[in-house]
């Protein structure tokens, strides 16, 4: 087949994949079907010209039949959480917090309450409802004044959020990563530092380390985005995600 002596290049990204996959209860058929989708997708993005189902059958290795039932196939927009949204919003609006310090918000009232900055996050849902949400992840204490302990939300583990999260994240790291090696100007960012031959105490370091100094880094630039977006013109088309990572593992292998 094309390009089969490639394949075992991706397994570094397939493995972990084929992990989450068996883990959230997605089978193999299931996944081909999507992935199906997604080539004949990416296929008709680079084809110039007329894309025939004949084309896109030979660049994505698909049956005719597949690429014909999958051309109006279309990837399902991620739905960003409201929690995300009330916590930066919480950090950088002038109702709720100082310089980007979050206030401790009264429960209710008209203006500068939780309920005032839930109702600004969503109509829909009622504030409490928000706020039990806090405090299950732990982003809060207290219940009138209400204070923010935690700077970043991040969903209950192994939530359909956090799935949800993983996806999002990963996907846009992994298209830095494939549009610099499709030489697209300007080039993402995309920087890794790797060590071997560690101590378990030695990681442990590194990673406090670059937690603080990453959280800090996030935390100036959340400000920096909100006061970028308020000056922006409505309906400004442009988005940007800007994040860090870190692993470790006992594999020492080069």
């Amino acid at each position: 087949m094309l390009f089969t002596h490639m394949a075992d290049k991706f397994d570094s990204l397939l493995g972990p994949l084929a992990q989450l996959m068996v883990a959230q209860g997605i089978g193999f058929p299931e996944l081909a079907e999507r992935l199906k989708g997604h080539y004949v997708a990416a296929a008709m993005a680079q084809l110039d010209g007329k894309q025939t189902d004949s084309k896109l059958s030979v660049m994505t290795g698909l049956q005719r039949r597949d690429v014909a039932r999958l051309r109006a196939f279309e990837r399902k927009p991620p739905k960003p959480h409201p929690l995300t949204r009330l916590v930066a919003l919480w950090q950088t609006h002038p109702d709720y917090s100082d310089h980007g310090t979050p206030r401790a918000l009264a429960r209710s009232g008209p203006t500068g309450s939780f309920d005032s900055l839930a109702r600004e996050v969503r109509q829909d849902i009622h504030p409490r409802t928000l706020l039990d949400g806090l405090h299950e992840a732990g982003m809060v204490e207290g219940e009138d004044p209400i204070t923010l302990i935690k700077r970043a939300y991040t969903p209950p583990g192994g939530s359909e959020e956090q799935v949800s999260y993983l996806s999002e994240n990963a996907g846009d790291h992994l298209l830095a990563a494939v549009e610099n090696i499709h030489a697209q100007q300007p080039p993402h960012f995309e920087r890794a530092l790797h060590y071997t031959g560690l101590t378990e105490e030695g990681v442990a370091q590194l990673k406090q380390a670059f937690d603080q100094a990453q959280m800090t880094l996030l935390t100036d630039l959340n400000a920096e985005a909100a006061r970028l977006k308020a000056k922006a013109p409505a309906g400004s088309p442009h988005r940007i995600r800007l994040g860090g990572y870190a692993y470790s593992s006992k594999d020492s292998s080069e």
